[in-house]
């Protein structure tokens, strides 16, 4: 008997690991891959949410083209709710890889309320990117999807691709917000983006060659041409929850090199105070020390090495003058530059440059990091950025004037 009973044992666990747990068909759901926020006019908020256009597949987030769903609620359960009655599918926000909330809700703090009530109950990854928008969101969400190849995984390929190659975006994810403010040992910064209808689109130049028309008879002198009507122009820097400012592309360059972040990019510089050459920048180590104890300001040292190497130039400017340029005088404006968007930031009551990160090593509890109160002492904050750059002295003449 006793064998009997543990051989049936072992089948009805064998049936219970072996079952599926809920099955649904795979289109039985809608995934939703963007998801962007607007204030509303009748109701609290306006949700638009971009869904991958083939609903069903393994290949879901490289599947070109989607569409968009938009409704009010005063909370996105209401317009999901709402939605899901005039679709023959669920919505299901496991995929979304973007979140877009306008600058104008950004700067009230309401990321702090969409993030807390709507992450866990909609299992939205953490993971997801975010993205402030100027303008709309919802405008800019279309944006992303204006060009009919354009696709989720193009997108993140895009916006990592251009800070590994210029280091003007700053691209973080909602855990990072979220771990910034937990801790209380720095600031979120976001990539910050446009909406510009003027650019004509790869897909707008392929509806016009099919119909056998010039695909760039409306093109004038100085228009942007090609790619997606919505572009990265900068970083949004927050203060806890709440954004409090903007940083243009040049700027989040010097953040990024601040922070380490920086891979490479190129910066503008006038050797001889007329003529205009390009360096290339590329970066190599950094350092940072801090001393929270000190009475009065707060001393801090920032240690960055770059590599640099010219790569543009104007006839007008000799190679030995860029390269003595190079050695004795972009150490010096890349440490001002650097040092102007820190005084921005902190401006902001932003720790961007996430000093805290580093002070907070020097607390051995937790509760006595907390009664510090490290953002009331941002204002004593006074960092030295010690930026040493080796010219590395490679000049490619196919490139040179």
């Amino acid at each position: 008997m006793k064998r009997v009973f543990v051989s049936l044992f072992a089948a009805a666990l064998a049936l219970i690991f072996c079952g599926c747990l809920k099955p649904v068909s795979l289109d039985a759901y809608g995934y939703v891959i963007t998801v962007a926020i607007d204030k509303g006019k009748e109701k609290e908020y306006y949700f638009t949410f971009a869904l991958q256009r083939e609903l069903g597949g393994e290949n879901i987030d490289s599947e070109g083209g989607a569409t968009a769903l938009a409704c009010e609620g005063d909370t996105i359960f209401e317009a999901v709710s709402e939605l899901e009655g005039n679709v023959p599918y669920s919505l299901n926000f496991s995929r979304a890889h973007f979140i877009i909330m306008s600058r104008e809700l950004a700067r009230e703090g309401a990321l702090c309320d969409f993030v807390m009530t709507s992450f866990d109950s909609l299992k939205i990854r953490p993971s997801a990117l975010l993205v402030i928008s100027e303008k709309g969101a919802g405008e800019f969400a279309g944006g992303l999807y204006s060009n009919n190849d354009a696709n989720i995984t193009k997108l993140q390929t895009a916006l990592a691709l251009d800070k590994e190659k210029t280091g003007m975006v700053s691209v973080n994810s909602i855990s990072r917000l979220i771990e910034y403010n937990a801790a209380g040992c720095g600031d979120f910064c976001s990539a910050y983006g446009v909406y510009d209808d003027e650019i004509i689109t790869d897909a707008e130049q392929k509806k016009s060659e099919s119909e056998g028309e010039n695909p760039l008879k409306d093109v004038e002198t100085g228009d942007r041409v090609g790619g997606l009507k919505s572009r990265i122009v900068g970083a949004a820097i927050f203060s806890g929850w709440k954004m409090t400012g903007v940083l243009s592309r040049e700027e989040t360059m010097y953040l990024n090199i601040a922070l380490g972040e920086f891979e490479n990019g190129n910066v503008t510089v006038y050797p001889n105070g007329e003529n205009e050459a390009t360096v290339l920048l590329a970066f190599v180590k950094r350092s940072v020390s801090i001393d929270p104890f000190a009475k009065g300001a707060i001393p801090a040292k920032v240690t960055i090495e770059l590599a640099a190497s010219p790569h543009l130039k104007d006839p007008g400017i000799t190679e030995e003058e860029l390269d003595d340029y190079i050695s004795n005088e972009l150490e010096r404006v890349v440490s001002q530059r650097i040092e102007e968007v820190f005084l921005k930031c902190r401006e902001a009551g932003s720790d961007a440059m996430r000093f805290g990160t580093h002070a907070v090593k020097r607390f051995s509890a937790a509760r006595a990091w907390e009664e510090y109160g490290w953002k009331e002492r941002l204002d004593l904050l006074e960092p030295v950025f010690e930026v040493t750059i080796v010219n590395t002295d490679k000049y490619y003449s196919e490139d040179m004037q």
